[in-house]
């Protein structure tokens, strides 16, 4: 039997089923409403001697930002500035803001791949094919959704198709011959503009400039009011092409080729002033900065560090803030041992509240104190374990304070585990396993089970399978494509041969002899954490970080960053690691939020530069920290 590494894939039908409510585009989903697209001008690229350049605003302090870029395109630059992708001839590359970290978007051996264009969520990248038109895939590449994220629905017809731009509000136009078409749908193009080429949006989505007879133009999105923009008396060419709004707005980029050399300039949209910026270069573009954050939750204990972890997700019962939830239940497990609570991270994401630690004879005073302020009298505190986990004297206490306790609870862990699966749902879509002897794979698990809806968390013993677990699974049909399937995923190397040596042994005699599931697994437990990250969030807005040489913070803050849909990553006290680090680096097209769990004894402070630098352009982050006596966020 063998098992196969697979990656979950969001396919464009789904891309476009979101859209289909929400714009006349394809593409959804904006930056959070604080973001300020397109936000301020970096400085701006541009093309020459078969590389692309940065330099400042005016052209000045140019140097090379990527030295293989021998396609067409200027570049696509993320939303908030940190990365750019870009056409080499056959494949899409991706390059941090300050040159460093390139890693290959879409590599395809026979086919050019040219002009990309981020999609504003930063998620994907738009690009033409020959001969397949318009295609859309991950921004994030390898460490994205892995597969082709699915064509457009725009073939070129023997029509070529290029210049694919794509708007702040989702909407994407192209050139096909000499006409500019806007994508209407799944299947539908419609004609915006005639005898026009290169079009480009104007930050605000409202106007698309675009080239005609050698001259810049500009018109509103709809293709109405076009209006020219450059002549030869204010350009001094006849040959003007590429244009490239600011990211402010209010003035245009473009090549402008003079005596047979092309050069950037710039022209203000107000006075039709021509500035000079770049003595000989093609296909500029302007690099925005919006920035990201990172925020280090914790407390002064591990009890301390939940507390923190709670109020920074959840609000007052009595008093909602507008930026937090109000919880609508608490999980609560024992502090002195992890064994009960490997699936608790799922199972408060699940119920919407708080998973809270405490001693295992008596409710700690603090925790008390938390789950008061979170839940109002009336509400659900569940229990994880027996009373040997969690005393009786425990749910006596949680009872007078007049709160509902559900128990859940078996003879063992494994069990236990399942009560927790069962009381997340009777019919999961999809099943992780992972091994108990370790935390590490089922922390990691439970923060993707918390933001999967319909995701359980089952423990094996090692390579072995406990015969609890073995006739949960057995109930469940893991062949993919079966009506009322149930996906199975093995997290780590323990959990594959688990689940090898169970069916070999006789265990799961109703699984598919053929049935061969996703494994998730590295060489250390970091490697782990990120392969589930990648399967299970292929486009995260947030992300977070705790010690792999305890459990606490992983455990309860694996519930608030699950609650975050984001998943949690392992680092060290003073490296993050290069896997925590690449995975940070590479999703930093969509990563807006970067989180420490734990206080700096834990994670050290250089960890906050070191995360800031991952998800941003450089500079372009803000640090603030929560503890348990935060407020809000």
């Amino acid at each position: 039997m063998a098992f196969a590494l697979t990656r979950r894939s969001a396919m464009l039908g789904a891309v476009a089923a979101a859209a289909g409510t929400a714009m006349s585009g394809l593409i959804p989903g904006q930056r959070r409403a604080e973001a300020s697209l397109p936000g301020k001008t970096a400085g701006i690229t541009y093309r020459y001697g078969g590389k692309i350049w940065w330099a400042d605003l005016d052209g000045g302090n140019a140097r090379v930002l990527a030295a293989d870029a021998g396609g067409a395109g200027s570049g696509t630059w993320s939303p908030d500035g940190s990365r750019l992708v870009y056409s080499n001839g056959f494949s899409l590359m991706s390059v941090r803001a300050d040159g460093t970290e390139t890693f290959t978007v879409l590599g395809v051996e026979a086919t050019p791949v040219t002009e990309p264009a981020f999609t504003p969520d930063g998620a994907y990248v738009v690009f033409t094919a020959d001969p397949m038109g318009l295609s859309i895939y991950h921004a994030a590449g390898r460490s994205g959704a892995g597969t082709r994220s699915g064509e457009l629905t725009v073939p070129a017809n023997g029509t070529p198709v290029s210049a694919a731009a794509v708007a702040a509000d989702g909407t994407i136009v192209f050139q096909r011959g000499s006409d500019v078409y806007r994508v209407a749908g799944p299947t539908a193009v419609a004609k915006v503009i005639s005898d026009a080429a290169a079009p480009d949006f104007s930050p605000d989505s409202a106007s698309l400039a675009f080239v005609r007879a050698g001259q810049i133009w500009t018109a509103n999105a709809d293709g109405s009011g076009a209006a020219q923009l450059t002549t030869a008396a204010n350009s001094g060419s006849t040959d003007n092409s590429d244009p490239a709004w600011a990211t402010n707005g209010q003035s245009i980029l473009f090549t402008s080729v003079e005596g047979g050399t092309p050069k950037i300039k710039r022209i203000d949209l107000a006075t039709k002033a021509v500035t000079l910026l770049v003595a000989k270069g093609t296909e500029p573009t302007c690099q925005p900065v919006n920035r990201n954050t990172v925020h280090r939750v914790w407390g002064q204990t591990a009890l301390g560090t939940a507390v923190a972890a709670s109020r920074y997700n959840w609000a007052d019962h009595s008093a909602a803030d507008g930026t937090r939830g109000q919880a609508k239940a608490v999980v609560l497990s024992r502090d002195d041992t992890y064994l009960d609570a490997l699936g608790g991270s799922a199972l408060a994401v699940v119920k919407q509240g708080p998973l809270l630690i405490t001693p295992p004879k008596s409710l700690h005073a603090d925790t008390k104190a938390e789950l008061q302020r979170v839940l109002a009298p009336g509400g659900t505190v569940y229990l994880l374990g027996g009373t040997a986990a969690l005393s009786a004297a425990v749910e006596t206490q949680v009872t007078g304070l007049g709160y509902t306790v559900v128990r859940l609870w078996g003879q063992d862990e494994y069990a236990t585990a399942i009560a927790i699966a069962k009381a997340i749902t009777a019919t999961p879509s999809t099943i992780i396993v992972a091994t108990s002897l370790k935390y590490y794979d089922a922390l990691a698990a439970g923060a993707a089970a918390g933001a999967t809806p319909g995701t359980v968390v089952v423990l094996c013993a090692g390579t072995a399978l406990p015969a609890a677990t073995a006739a949960y699974l057995n109930g469940f049909d893991p062949t993919q494509g079966s009506a009322g399937n149930s996906r199975v995923v093995a997290v780590g190397g323990p959990a594959m041969y688990a689940l090898l040596n169970a069916r070999n042994g006789g265990q799961l005699p109703a699984w598919p002899s053929t049935f061969y599931p996703p494994v998730l697994y590295g060489p250390t437990e970091f490697e782990t954490a990120v392969e589930v990250a990648r399967y299970f969030f292929p486009s995260p807005r947030t992300a977070a970080v705790a010690t792999a040489v305890t459990w606490f913070d992983a455990l309860t803050g694996g519930a608030m960053i699950g609650t975050a849909d984001g998943p949690l990553l392992l680092g060290s006290a003073g490296d993050l690691g290069p896997a925590t680090q690449a995975y940070f680096s590479e999703n930093s097209a969509t990563l807006e939020l970067a989180v420490l769990l734990g206080g700096p004894l834990a994670l050290k402070d250089t960890l906050i530069d070191a995360l800031g630098r991952s998800i941003a352009a450089p500079g372009a982050y803000e640090f603030s920290q929560y503890t348990e006596t935060s407020t809000g966020r």
